[in-house]
Formats: C-alpha cells, structure tokens, sequence
C-alpha cells in the first residue's frame, strides 16, 4: 500500500480534470488513472463538488506544503516572536511522505463525509472494487465506510505544525462549497489543530479563497 503516490495521483488528476462530475465517467477515470479503481473513487468523490477552482492549485503533496509553508510566511510578518516551522518540515521526505499522506487522505475523506459526499452507494462501489492493490481498497473501504474523526485527524497531526496546517488545506479544498456542515468541520478541525484565526485566513488565501 503507497498512500503517498496515491494522494499525488488523486491530486494532480482532480487538477487536469477540474470540472464538473456530471462530464466524468468512472470508466474514462480508471483509464486516465492506470485502472487504479482506488484513486478513481477518489476523483470521481472529489469533482462531485460544484465549485473545484481551489483544487487546481494542489496537484500533488509537495504542492500542497509549498502552500501551506507560503501561508506561514505570510503569518508570521504578522507574528515576529512567534516560532515557525523549518522549511524542510514543510516538504515531503521517504521518511514522513507515507504518514503525512495517509494523514491528508484520512482528512480528506472525513471533510467529504461531513457533507454527505460518501453515501452508501459510493460505500458500496468501493467495497465491490476489485485491482492489484487489495490492501489500498480495503483500507479506503474502512475509512469510507467509518471516517476518520477530528479528534482522530488531531491525534494523528500531534504537534507537527507543517502537518497541521496542510491536513486544514486538505479539508479546505474539499469544503469548497462552504455549506453549513462544512463551516462548522473546519471551524472545529482548525481549533482542535491549534490554528489560530490568522493563519487559517494566510492558509485560505493560498488557496485563492
């Protein structure tokens, strides 16, 4: 199971296909994917959402940390006394890719869960699934089938503050609508990720919002 090249892949092909769902078929999606059923899933979830402009700009987990680093920037201007993350924690490595990714997917499909975007049909296609990765399936499968808290998100985060603030960018472009449920789980994850008001509007703008 490689949950680093799958999120790259579900990132970067969101990004080439930034349209609405309704011109997407799942079949044109495995093949754009390499019949990857899981990423396809993925995609297909994603570009449900009536507005995708904010998943553009994140093709893949380093793009996703350059944002999030860009933000932190422009935080402490604001901040001076306050300490900021290395640069380097910012960027993935063989040695955190694969935790910070699972961590980002577990965020991504908890954001997507709490606005209905993972219904019993779409439980029902990945658990049907079948390709050459059967540990990546059926890892999704749980998590879609019992999304990840955010209390669970904040245990996994712990004090990386990189990490902290890329899993709120991860939620963010999938809350692109902004309906109520999706206000109240960013307001929610954002504090129990010990964001304060400042940074989450820098790491928001990042994402053209």
């Amino acid at each position: 199971m490689n949950l680093n090249s799958l999120l790259n892949l579900v990132l970067n092909s969101v990004q080439k296909n930034n349209t609405p769902a309704a011109g997407v078929n799942n079949g044109g999606l495995l093949g754009s994917l390499g019949g990857s059923a899981v990423a396809a899933s993925l995609v297909s979830m994603l570009l449900k959402k009536k507005n995708t402009g904010s998943l553009a700009k994140v093709g893949s987990l380093a793009a996703l940390g350059m944002l999030a680093y860009q933000a932190y920037q422009g935080w402490q201007k604001n901040n001076p006394t306050k300490p900021m993350p290395l640069k380097s924690d910012f960027e993935p490595n063989e040695t955190k890719a694969e935790e910070q990714s699972r961590v980002l997917l577990r965020t991504m499909i908890a954001a997507a869960a709490s606005d209905g975007l993972i219904d019993e049909n779409e439980k029902q296609l990945i658990s049907n699934e079948s390709g050459d990765d059967p540990a990546t399936l059926r890892w999704l499968a749980a998590e879609y089938a019992n999304p990840a808290s955010i209390a669970d998100i904040a245990q996994a985060v712990g004090n990386d503050r990189a990490l902290a603030s890329g899993a709120y960018l991860a939620a963010r472009v999938v809350c692109d609508d902004m309906s109520r449920k999706e206000i109240v789980f960013l307001a929610q994850l954002a504090e129990a990720l010990n964001l304060d008001e400042e940074l989450v509007e820098k790491l928001e703008q990042q994402l053209g919002l």
